[in-house]
């Protein structure tokens, strides 16, 4: 329960800093600049790597400077996963509320998409693609929480928001009434190409039962994931963000002897 709650202390904190930073840069105070596409953080940039690899198609140039921008997230996500999606990413945070919404009011959803890496990363090489052939940043405009965040840095600067927030309210009404957590299950480019940077020593959620981790099949770590995958099956990757709930549901009822854990290596 402890990881929870330090995950959604963050998840909500990182919401704050969306509105803080641009409140302070108007006021002079410059230690944090930019948006989730790309942001400084004193003299250290960091980059999204999906828009690092769109601004590659797109100028036909490698620059150092953004090949530097890209070391500490792609070093990150080799390292603990997709746990920006999970921590940090504020459509991520908004998709839960959505979820927990359905869930309250009894929503039931119209369709469910199977569990495939082929949707998704079609996506992925389709945006990439028209990024290359078009000469135009069509990754920025599907880009979730850079969207949100540049509208976040709108409303404190201009007091108004652009037309992008459109494609939030798309998502919006897609995943209260359509299909649950579609965009980032199966359509979202930040989370499709993060969910290609891992290793075999990539932190992952491992179901290992012996003498002392015995399984119930309660079902509990299932119930508790957002995304709807079944940690038990040991096949949920690339679509796990390393969240953590389950394991702290399994936590719950296991206590230090669940099956469920983190593991650099399986």
């Amino acid at each position: 329960m402890t990881r929870k709650i330090a995950r959604k202390t963050v998840q909500l904190s990182s919401i704050g800093l969306l509105f803080l930073v641009p409140f302070l840069n108007r006021k002079g105070i410059t230690a944090v600049t930019g948006t989730l596409y790309s942001l400084a953080v004193g003299p250290v940039w960091l980059t999204d790597p999906v828009i690092g690899v769109q601004t590659i198609l797109t100028t036909m140039r490698l620059d150092a400077t953004l090949l530097l921008s890209l070391l500490v997230p792609v070093g990150l996500a080799l390292v603990l996963g997709r746990v920006f999606c999970s921590w940090v990413c504020p459509q991520n945070t908004l998709s839960e509320l959505f979820d927990a919404l359905a869930n309250r009011t009894g929503i039931r959803r119209l369709f469910t998409l199977p569990f495939t890496p082929i949707v998704r990363y079609t996506v992925l090489v389709l945006v990439l693609l028209a990024s290359l052939v078009l000469r135009f940043p069509v990754v920025s405009l599907l880009s979730a929480p850079g969207i949100i965040s540049v509208q976040a840095a709108n409303l404190v600067y201009e007091a108004a928001v652009g037309l992008e927030l459109g494609l939030i309210a798309v998502i919006a009404v897609l995943e209260l009434f359509i299909v649950r957590c579609v965009w980032c299950n199966h359509l979202c480019p930040v989370g499709g190409f993060l969910g290609l940077l891992r290793n075999r020593s990539t932190m992952k959620v491992v179901f290992s039962e012996d003498g002392s981790r015995a399984c119930g099949r309660c079902r509990v770590c299932i119930d508790a994931c957002g995304l709807g995958l079944d940690p038990m099956e040991g096949r949920v990757y690339p679509y796990c963000h390393n969240c953590g709930d389950c394991i702290a549901a399994c936590e719950s009822v296991k206590g230090s002897e669940n099956p469920l854990q983190f593991r650099f290596r399986s």
